[in-house]
């Protein structure tokens, strides 16, 4: 009796702090107006620092709305890790936001203040209180535990990914006016406007600040669309390469100078070349799930997917099909139609994306320069991706069953090979036939360190019992991938945004 007093007090003291804790993030965000009024004396680096802390803050927003839908809906599933949950709730939270988002701005734009302060208070108290136990054993940081686990060259590695990641932020255009934003990242018009609904109530409060709205605009493409991006590029990887190898991928891809160059001649490519890993991701995850309910976020990412380009469309019907012919087929009837069922809201939002959106007599076809002018120009830029080709006659023989000449001591998850190899076919057809964008930029980076990896691991898994010698072949490819990363354009180019101040003063008048 006196053992079960004391866990009882206990946990009501962890109640408590957990609730206390909630209160003060959330009593700091409904601050806002008042800081935001310092912030505008403050220099860039100041004022990005303060930005960031507030995407960090929604995309704990995004976590949470992704958690209650999986509480609500009871999805269990099973994750190759717990960063891939976390990834998978961010992903189903944020589109879930971008849909309540849209219908609270049919309200009047007088009231959409009251809506948008209301919605996050409520939020507030509701995600503050502690009614489950498992909400305080399972926070989103807790989502982080795997890193604890990682030995000195996956930390050394992951230190540096995180350092090329922040210093390659390109140099950023301010306009005074949001449409002219807008018409910078997307000249063709043809993003749909539910996304830049969901971009004007979630950074609502800085609507009046003109200089901060800009950048908080272009930081959430950076953070957010690169961000989704390195994180399903390392899961994705996760299941068939170990972590070590995955890390190394993310590396190879981030430190290519490509990485930086892409975005320097447009910007939106974080977010039009970027979707290709997400949709690959989330068809593979939903195979491996064990749930006929993960349907819903195939069904959602394809929703998404269609909304950054409505020639994205045609990834919904093709991942529906090879899911329930081919990756699916170990699933009774019943089980399939359950998920074509959970995929359906997914559908409805696609097609009223496309019929609203989409203008086929701009349809261009048959984009093969585009390929090969990209396979050597990501060839040129990074020395790591010279093995790729290697990788891709590997994977070809692997797929054929003649791979005793060369897998002898490698195994692989076959089921996911096929799937990974699949849907980049899928990826590299529909680009070279309708959709350049799927060859540019960093869909072609996140394929060529795909296919990089696979030599590597079969180098690897071969000298398995040798693992000092598994080291240093470790450490030269980091060397290799540090060694042409162009560091020193890439912090030219940061140095040039944020300590040239007359820079900082040009505002660009439209």
């Amino acid at each position: 009796m006196d053992k079960t007093l004391v866990k009882k007090s206990d946990y009501l003291k962890l109640k408590y702090k957990f609730f206390i804790n909630r209160v003060l993030i959330y009593f700091s965000f409904m601050l806002i107006p008042l800081w935001l009024q310092e912030t505008l004396a403050l220099n860039l680096v100041y004022q990005s620092i303060i930005l960031i802390l507030y995407m960090l803050f929604m995309g704990g927003q995004c976590y949470l709305m992704g958690k209650e839908i999986d509480h609500r809906l009871k999805i269990y599933y099973r994750a190759n890790s717990s960063m891939e949950r976390m990834v998978y709730r961010v992903v189903l939270g944020s589109i879930g936001m971008i849909l309540l988002f849209n219908v609270f701005s049919l309200i009047p734009e007088v009231a959409r203040s009251y809506v948008f302060w209301g919605f996050f208070t409520v939020m507030g108290l509701f995600y503050s209180w502690p009614t489950r136990g498992k909400i305080i054993e399972e926070s989103m940081a807790s989502q982080f535990g795997e890193i604890k686990f990682l030995d000195s060259f996956e930390r050394t590695i992951l230190i540096l990914t995180a350092f090329t990641f922040l210093i390659s932020l390109p140099e950023i255009q301010l306009f005074q006016n949001i449409e002219a934003l807008k018409l910078y990242f997307d000249p063709g018009e043809r993003v749909s406007n539910l996304i830049w609904n969901f971009l004007v109530f979630l950074y609502y409060p800085f609507r009046d600040f003109p200089k901060l709205y800009n950048l908080i605009w272009s930081y959430h493409f950076f953070f957010f669309g690169l961000g989704i991006f390195i994180f399903t590029q390392y899961c994705f990887y996760r299941y068939l390469f170990s972590r070590r190898l995955s890390l190394l991928g993310v590396y190879a891809v981030v430190s290519s100078w490509s990485f930086a160059k892409v975005m320097g001649q447009d910007f939106f490519t974080t977010m039009t070349t970027t979707v290709s890993m997400l949709w690959a991701w989330s068809i593979i995850w939903s195979s491996r799930s064990g749930t006929y309910r993960s349907g819903l976020l195939t069904g959602l990412v394809s929703a998404f997917v269609t909304m950054i380009n409505p020639l994205n469309f045609i990834l919904l019907p093709v991942g529906l099909f090879i899911s329930y012919r081919y990756f699916l087929v170990d699933k009774t009837v019943w089980y399939k139609k359950q998920w074509l069922k959970y995929n359906l809201l997914g559908v409805i939002v696609t097609l009223a994306v496309v019929f609203s959106g989409i203008d086929f007599s701009q349809i261009e076809f048959n984009h093969l320069s585009v390929l090969s002018f990209n396979l050597s120009e990501f060839l040129y830029r990074k020395a790591f991706f010279i093995i790729s080709p290697i990788g891709l006659i590997l994977a070809l023989f692997y797929l054929t069953k003649k791979s005793d000449l060369f897998f002898t001591h490698v195994t692989f998850d076959k089921d996911k090979f096929y799937e990974s190899i699949i849907c980049i076919f899928i990826i590299i057809s529909f680009g070279a036939i309708v959709q350049p964008e799927f060859l540019r930029g960093f869909s072609g980076l996140w394929m060529y360190a795909f296919f990089a990896l696979i030599p590597i691991e079969w180098i690897f898994q071969s000298i398995s019992r040798l693992r000092s010698k598994r080291n240093l072949i470790y450490a030269l490819y980091i060397l290799i991938c540090l060694l042409d990363s162009h560091l020193e354009s890439r912090f030219r180019t940061i140095g040039k945004l944020f300590l040239d101040i007359e820079s900082l003063k040009h505002i660009i008048q439209m």
